[in-house]
C-alpha cells in the first residue's frame, strides 16, 4: 500500500510540475545577452563605444551654441566582432548591421538631427531582432527635430 501510495504522489508530482511548464516557442524569439562576469565580448564593447558617442553629441546639444557641424561618428564594423552568444548573430543582425554603417556615413557626410536620429533607428531595428534589452536606452538617444533639444 505504502508503495503505490508513493508511486501516485511521484507520478503526480512529475505531472504537475510537467504540465506547469511554459511551452517552448514555436519560433525563435530575440533574447537578452547573458550577463558577463569577466567583462564585455568585442560586440558589446563596439556598442557601448557607439553609445557613448551618442550621448557624447546629446551633451555637446546642451552646450550654448551647438551646431551640428563638425559632429561626427566612428565607423564600427559590427560583422567582425566576437558577440556574447554566438545565436545573437542572426540573420536580422547581418541584414542591419551594414544599415547602421551607412547610417552613420550619411550623418558623418551632412550631420543633422535628422541623420542622427537614422542612426539611433539604425540601433533600434537591428536590436528588435537580435537583442532587445537596450531598446529602452537607444530611444533616449532620439533628439528634436529643432536640433537643438532633446527628445
Amino acid at each position: 500500500m505504502k508503495v503505490r501510495l508513493t508511486f501516485a504522489c511521484c507520478a503526480g508530482l512529475i505531472l504537475a510540475f510537467g504540465c506547469a511548464s511554459d511551452p517552448a516557442p514555436s519560433s525563435p524569439q530575440p533574447r537578452l545577452a547573458p550577463s558577463q562576469p569577466n567583462g564585455l565580448s568585442e560586440l558589446a564593447g563596439t556598442m557601448v563605444a557607439m553609445d557613448d558617442q551618442l550621448a557624447r553629441i546629446l551633451k555637446n546639444m546642451d552646450e550654448t551654441g551647438f551646431s551640428w557641424e563638425n559632429q561626427s561618428l566612428d565607423v564600427h564594423s559590427l560583422l567582425d566582432r566576437h558577440p556574447t552568444d554566438g545565436s545573437m548573430v542572426n540573420r536580422h543582425f547581418e541584414d542591419h548591421a551594414p544599415l547602421y554603417r551607412q547610417a552613420i556615413a550619411q550623418f558623418n557626410a551632412t550631420p543633422s538631427a535628422e541623420a542622427f536620429n537614422h542612426v539611433v533607428d539604425a540601433c533600434k531595428s537591428c536590436h528588435l531582432g537580435t537583442c532587445p534589452g537596450p531598446l529602452e536606452r537607444i530611444e533616449k538617444r532620439r533628439v528634436a527635430s529643432d536640433a537643438s533639444v532633446r527628445r
